[in-house]
């Protein structure tokens, strides 16, 4: 629900500033005339561009960790074996969900 409002935000700041629609530029033909009413959208946008990114930080973001979803191999050097681990809780799982993936070590 945050995502859709602060996407409605940053398309109001679309659309600030001239009374055109482009930014206010004091002597230019185009854009000269100042709009209080699109400036407030403007901030309310840029508002929204913070709060978005907000948003987007508490997910988490991505990239491969160990808190990632779905599974992966480790390589066990004692026993000189390839396991498949749940990279959600890190216990070992069947070979059947591993399949397909390269057998790269990428646990801590």
């Amino acid at each position: 629900m945050n995502r859709v409002i602060s996407l409605l935000l940053i398309i109001c700041m679309l659309s600030a500033c001239s009374t055109t629609g482009g930014i206010y530029k004091k002597d230019d033909a185009e854009n000269g005339e100042f709009s209080p009413g699109r400036t407030l959208l403007g901030v309310i946008g840029a508002v929204g561009i913070v709060l978005g990114v907000k948003e987007l930080s508490k997910s988490g973001g991505g990239g491969s960790s160990y808190a990632d979803t779905g599974y992966a191999r480790d390589y066990q050097p004692g026993n000189g074996q390839w396991v498949c681990r749940n990279k959600a809780n890190g216990q070992y799982a069947y070979e059947e969900n591993c399949n397909g993936l390269t057998y790269v070590d990428n646990w801590p």
